[in-house]
């Protein structure tokens, strides 16, 4: 269920960079190192028109007063502005900060209200809060530009080798993005532990629900289940390396987060 959304997003995505970049192309522009400038304004645009696609394309609609209440408390003690408050009508838990410069958006979907707690619910606000605080959407945006000026600039100076450029490009590129977002989902965790740390135990059980327990029990079940049951779990989940899944994941598998996380406990 979470690919089909996923995939659909990033469908609509390259086809809204293929049009832009069509347009972009079409200005003949005698400078040096155009290119670069190419796809400078051609991710650019990208990210100014991509909040507005993930709003459309993953059903969200603004949020309740109460949880908007919740995200506004973790807002200022995170010492950011509040953002525009969302609750995505799909299938799958799971939570997002998205947004741009002029923009900023948190979502949460309707069965992770479903699934957490209240103290679980707010500590997984506490990481999606740490993504802006952290300025991560212009984080990933800036690699996705770096990466592909790279490519553009080998592209460009050594067409000879074009065959060896672009196996770097899958082999080592393309796996530096996925690196580079693992890198800043472990940063959201740990800055919102850091500033509280009694946010370390209620994000570890809302992790372990939604990655590892939600296909196994339903949220009724899940919601209100022991804290102390499901942080048995940890350590088996941990000593498994549970949601280990190589070079394309975007997140830290499960054991990890909960290895980390475990630092940060009182």
């Amino acid at each position: 269920m979470v690919t089909r959304y996923w995939l659909r997003y990033y469908i609509i995505s390259f086809a809204s960079i293929a049009v832009i970049d069509v347009i972009v192309s079409s200005i003949v522009v005698s400078i040096p190192f155009f290119y670069i400038f190419q796809i400078i304004m051609i991710f650019g645009l990208w990210y100014f028109i991509s909040p507005f696609t993930m709003i459309a394309l993953l059903k969200m609609r603004k949020g309740g007063e109460g949880l908007v209440e919740v995200v506004d408390k973790v807002s200022k003690k995170f010492g950011v502005k509040t953002p525009r408050v969302y609750i995505s009508y799909v299938d799958f838990p799971n939570a997002l900060a998205f947004g741009n410069i002029f923009f900023r958006g948190m979502a949460v979907t309707s069965p992770l209200l479903d699934l957490l707690n209240d103290q679980e619910l707010e500590a997984v606000i506490a990481h999606e809060i740490s993504h802006l605080k952290n300025h991560d959407p212009e984080v990933l945006i800036l690699s996705i530009i770096g990466i592909n000026s790279i490519y553009s600039f080998l592209i460009y100076f050594f067409s000879c080798y074009l065959s060896i450029i672009v196996i770097f490009y899958f082999l080592g590129l393309f796996p530096l993005f996925f690196a580079i977002h693992r890198r800043v989902e472990k940063r959201a965790d740990i800055t919102a532990v850091k500033k509280d740390r009694s946010y370390a135990i209620p994000l570890e059980t809302a992790l372990i629900k939604i990655a590892y327990l939600s296909d196994k029990l339903p949220s009724y079940v899940l919601k209100n289940f022991p804290e102390l049951q499901i942080l048995l779990m940890k350590y088996d989940i941990i000593s498994s390396n549970y949601g280990n899944g190589g070079l394309f994941r975007t997140h830290p598998s499960l054991s990890e987060r909960l290895r980390y996380l475990s630092n940060y406990e009182y």
